[in-house]
């Protein structure tokens, strides 16, 4: 009797780890997904910076100075760091994706170039310097957050 107790428990024990182990692979495939859109809307706020510092560099230094364009490319450096780094996170957490370490590294990168811009800007003074600043970001249309679109 007591080696039937002994088997069954044995069972369980091992069904339960079968359990936790088939929930946790849809888990790991479900936060590779989901930074995915971590990925996609960084992208997208770096491409509104990337546009934006275009327009800059087209401007007239009174244009930039009246359209107080040096405090709103300061923002959108703020918000595109932050999803910058929102996806850095996710990530971080990733597990069961084999290309999470490699993209993760990437998108560290362009968030470490976004604040340095921003921290340099804020300080500018003179908006002149500050345009050509600017006019020396290197951020590609199609952002690094080069797996976000695949």
């Amino acid at each position: 009797m007591q080696e039937g107790i002994t088997l069954r428990s044995g069972t369980l024990v091992a069904g339960m780890i079968l359990a936790l182990v088939a929930l946790a692979v849809p888990k790991a495939r479900a936060q590779a997904a989901a930074c995915r859109d971590e990925e996609s809307m960084a992208q997208s706020m770096v491409q509104d910076v990337a546009a934006s510092v275009d327009t800059i560099k087209k401007e007239t230094e009174s244009d930039f100075e009246s359209k107080y364009h040096q405090k709103a490319l300061t923002n959108k450096l703020t918000f595109a760091a932050s999803a910058v780094d929102g996806a850095v996170q996710c990530l971080d957490k990733a597990t069961g994706d084999s290309t999470a370490a490699a993209r993760k590294d990437i998108e560290s990168k362009l968030k470490s170039k976004l604040t340095d811009y921003r921290t340099e800007l804020k300080a500018k003074t003179d908006p002149k310097a500050a345009k050509e600043f600017i006019a020396t970001f290197d951020l590609p249309a199609a952002a690094a957050t080069t797996t976000a679109s695949k």
